[in-house]
């Protein structure tokens, strides 16, 4: 993060600078005595050397990167940025400024009368304009347009459009050059001088617009989705591991490492086949009819929600062992609706997802999920059609599914689903529906268990004072041993992740609330032993839970020493760029969004190792469907306490590496939890080499996962 907002200050500031000097130089062939020449070029010097010194110490950064850190973090930058940065900058330092400097006479004291020869050569003028561009692409590429894993075409791009955004600038000063030389040059009138560089700004524009316009017909069109696939019609990467055919794609088709092996059709399965065994009558049963309705929040804002069951956030028990059954009814949902078991790992046929493990459920028809509840802990379901849209207007629930013998004693449980709700008064802030303070009192010593699931679309952090306490749980994955923590510790919870807290009821009262808001009127639960405080206040938090150092590592087959079958690398950058035909800030996977992501191939039984390496200026939760990661190295360096999570946060500047037994055969969606920027093409897949698609997704079937 501070690399990255760094090189974005320093970049902006070179861009400053330099459009500074432009001016300049595009004044000082104009100007009529040497006291104006002599005010001129010492700007220039001093401008242009601050400019080159920020340039210098912009190198020095990228270098350091290098150095001390990853070369994926700069590998971008250096083939596609630095060159064009160094070029510009030293072609000023070796030509320009030398001429300038050499504007003096024999006693190096007064300036020599108007060197008009010197301050109208190309080479004093031209590597000024092109600083001050291949700058501004600097600062704006932090933001619009990282490079990431750059192909020779987007490496040439940067000096391609230098050369034709400064093609008629260059035209008009080497004309004025030449009349120089032949003495034909004459000082117009200002009025005169005014009209030519107008002119000449109008033409450089019609030069870029026209530029533009190609680029944008060619983004609209290459962009657009297809309006049918059956999600296999794409490159593959076999993460280096032993060559991979895949039977859907006997020929056209191949690994990221350009191997087309033949296929054996005959051992392959279809997804909708990858049920699991569901033989056995159901233990449980459950409905949820998706439906249209106005809910009330506490605060009395109205939401036109998309529910199941016409309420917020159901909740679904089930006991470990059982076999759950769920059927979805659509009543009114217009564009479809799907569940997704976040986090639980359920047979692929199950899993949620139109177009890849299911057709949508329209209005009017139904679905039955069952599967084993073979996880224990807290998790949560929600829709997987056209998700952004979905999840937000409150198509999701809880999924409870307690042990047959419970180790971990409690008192009380509540479940708290932190949503983030669009109401008629604007955004609210809500657990459940409660967007206000809620009282609850409880007896002292009871133990309490709270349940704690992030549907928001970014990271929340949480307080919870006046009480020691334990985080026993994350992502439904038990912590062995886990340590206490104090009141002052907040904790931070990924989009789509969950952490199970739990404390002994005090003597006095116990506040648990947003970390991020200071506001009274903000969701929160104060638990209490006989009489509210009135006016409850918050400590200022002095540590932030960190899960890489609680309790005792997992205990697996997956280490930093593991020897693994194969290695993925997802660069998670932003760039501007074309989505389905419209210009959007999209956030990409190895510089590509979906489809143009190489599916993630994989065998049956392999190890797998994924590095996230987040190059983006923001956070990333990723979200690994049907399989938990064992989290091993954060930041190049191994966790003292590994442990295994299904929706991983990456901060921006952050790398992780991960690992999996590729234990649950299918087609997987691996994405972005923020998902609106799963909306935007974040998305690969994880595919088993021995499964084959049931569905398409598109526009045809009605299938729009994210």
């Amino acid at each position: 993060m501070f690399i990255t907002f760094s090189s974005i200050l320093l970049a902006f500031a070179m861009t400053v600078l330099w459009s500074i000097a432009s001016l300049i130089v595009t004044w000082l062939p104009y100007v009529k005595n040497n006291k104006y020449l002599k005010i001129g070029r010492n700007s220039l010097l001093w401008v242009s050397w601050i400019a080159i010194v920020i340039c210098l110490a912009w190198c020095i950064m990228i270098g350091s990167v290098l150095i001390f850190g990853e070369w994926i973090f700069v590998e971008g930058i250096i083939k596609a940025v630095a060159p064009v940065m160094v070029i510009t900058h030293l072609t000023i330092l070796i030509s320009t400024l030398p001429k300038w400097r050499s504007i003096r006479d024999s006693n190096k004291e007064k300036l020599a009368p108007h060197p008009l020869l010197t301050v109208t050569h190309p080479m004093v003028t031209l590597p000024v304009y092109a600083a001050a561009l291949a700058s501004g692409m600097n600062a704006l590429g932090n933001i619009f347009a990282q490079p990431v894993l750059p192909s020779p075409l987007e490496i040439a791009s940067r000096p391609l459009l230098i050369v034709l955004i400064l093609f008629v600038p260059a035209i008009f000063v080497i004309r004025r050059y030449k009349a120089v030389l032949k003495g034909e040059f004459v000082l117009h009138k200002l009025w005169r001088r005014m009209i030519k560089l107008a002119l000449t700004g109008a033409l450089t524009a019609a030069v870029v617009i026209a530029v533009g316009a190609i680029v944008v017909l060619s983004g609209v069109n290459s962009s657009r989705l297809p309006e049918a696939s059956d999600m296999m019609n794409h490159v593959m990467d076999d993460g280096g591991g032993s060559p991979i055919a895949h039977s859907s794609h006997p020929s056209g088709h191949h690994s990221g490492h350009n191997r087309n092996m033949p296929s054996n059709a005959s051992d392959t399965v279809e997804v909708a086949a990858l049920t699991g065994d569901i033989s056995a009558p159901a233990d449980i049963k459950f409905e949820l009819v998706a439906q249209m309705r106005e809910v009330t929040l506490a605060s009395g804002a109205k939401i036109e929600a998309w529910t199941y069951n016409g309420e917020i956030a159901p909740e679904l028990r089930a006991r470990y062992g059982d076999m759950v059954e769920v059927k979805l009814i659509n009543k009114d949902i217009a564009k479809g609706v799907t569940i997704h078991w976040h986090g639980y790992n359920v047979p692929n046929a199950m899993d949620g997802v139109p177009g890849m493990t299911q057709n949508v459920v329209k209005p009017g028809e139904s679905f039955t999920y069952k599967f084993r509840a073979e996880q224990e802990g807290t998790y949560w379901f929600h829709s997987h059609q056209q998700a952004s849209e979905q999840v937000e207007k409150g198509l999701f629930g809880s999924l409870i599914v307690e042990s047959r013998q419970e180790t971990e004693i409690y008192d009380e449980a509540f479940t708290i689903i932190n949503h983030q709700w669009v109401t008629n008064q604007g955004d609210k802030t809500a657990f459940g529906n409660q967007d206000l303070i809620q009282m609850k009192k409880v007896e002292p010593g009871k133990k309490i268990k709270l349940r704690i699931i992030n549907t928001h679309n970014q990271s929340r952090k949480y307080l919870l004072q006046g009480v020691d306490y334990q985080i026993t749980s994350m992502d439904g994955m038990r912590i062995q041993k886990p340590d206490l923590l104090t009141d002052r510790t907040a904790f931070r919870l990924a989009s789509g992740g969950r952490y199970d807290v739990v404390f002994t009821m005090p003597d006095g009262s116990v506040l648990f609330k947003l970390g991020d808001y200071k506001n009274d009127e903000d969701p929160g639960i104060i638990f209490y032993e006989d009489t509210p405080p009135a006016n409850p206040s918050f400590k200022k938090e002095s540590n932030l839970f960190d899960p890489s150092q609680y309790g005792e590592p997992v205990i697996n087959e997956l280490t930093s020493d593991t020897e693994f079958d194969r290695q993925f690398k997802m660069i998670l950058g932003n760039k501007m760029g074309f989505y389905d035909g419209k210009i959007q800030f999209l956030w990409t996977i190895n510089g590509e969004v979906y489809p143009n992501i190489p599916t993630f191939m994989v065998k049956e039984g392999e190890k797998i190792k994924t590095t996230f390496i987040n190059k983006s200026i923001t956070e990333h939760p990723m979200h690994l469907h049907g399989h938990h990661m064992t989290v091993l190295k954060k930041n190049g360096k191994k966790v003292m306490t590994p442990w295994l999570t299904d929706t991983l946060n990456v901060y921006a500047g952050e790398t992780y590496e991960v690992a999996f037994i590729a234990d649950n055969p299918g087609m997987w969606m691996d994405h972005c939890h923020n998902l609106e920027h799963a909306k935007t093409g974040m998305i690969l897949h994880l595919m088993y080499d021995n499964v084959s698609p049931s569905y398409e997704v598109g526009t045809r079937s009605g299938n729009l996962p994210e």
